[in-house]
């Protein structure tokens, strides 16, 4: 009896321990930013959460079909000498941001905005064959960046515009976040009026947002 109590005693007493280890040890997360200018800034900057965050196949320049290239061929950069591919880093990704399309708006918008909604159903049918890519891989999160207007104009473009990539979005259960709403045309969150790259207090709107999702690991 004496020993049947023993071991009881010792099993409780380290599923104790590894209940307390669970609750209290550091969480470390890898995340990754991918896609445009947007995705160059670090979102998760001070989190302790954060173990890395990976930005190598981000550029300002980047449109849909850029992205999607770099994943479907597995594209490889050269980092400290080694080669290191875009689904290797996907793989051990926890947290995954994308930010990619709007290059391609305010190019069409700025140039020719003939059969305007043809051309977005375009980026949009890219935009899900990107989805689809990445849905390979399992993510703690995932947040993918809708699209906001610096103008005055073409507001009914990117209501469109982010009401069908919220849609396509939840399909793959990912976190849409719209900025356009957040934003809502307000070019104080602009580093200049003429483009859409983002202040500093336009990036702490999106990071508060997304450290939000987060707090529960």
């Amino acid at each position: 009896m004496k020993k049947i109590i023993l071991i009881l005693f010792l099993f409780l007493l380290c599923y104790s321990c590894y209940f307390i280890y669970n609750k209290t040890k550091k969480v470390a997360l890898n995340a990754m930013s991918l896609g445009d200018n947007i995705s160059l800034d670090n979102y998760l900057n001070n989190n302790n959460k954060i173990a890395s965050y990976n930005i190598d196949f981000v550029n300002k320049d980047n449109r849909i079909n850029d992205i999607l290239n770099i994943i479907k061929y597995n594209q490889e950069i050269t980092k400290e000498e080694k080669n290191i591919s875009i689904h290797r880093l996907l793989k051990k990704t926890d947290i995954l941001i994308i930010s990619i399309g709007m290059n391609d708006i305010y190019y069409k918008l700025n140039n020719d905005t003939k059969e305007i909604y043809t051309y977005i159903n375009n980026i949009l049918f890219n935009y899900e064959e990107i989805l689809k890519e990445i849905n390979k891989y399992d993510y703690k999160e995932v947040f993918i960046l809708g699209y906001y207007n610096i103008t005055n104009n073409y507001n009914d473009i990117f209501t469109y515009t982010n009401y069908k990539l919220s849609k396509i979005t939840n399909k793959y259960n990912y976190n849409f976040i719209n900025l356009n709403n957040i934003f809502n045309n307000n070019q104080k969150y602009l580093q200049k009026t003429n483009n859409y790259y983002l202040n500093k207090e336009g990036i702490n709107k999106i990071n508060t947002f997304i450290v939000e999702k987060l707090k529960k690991y």
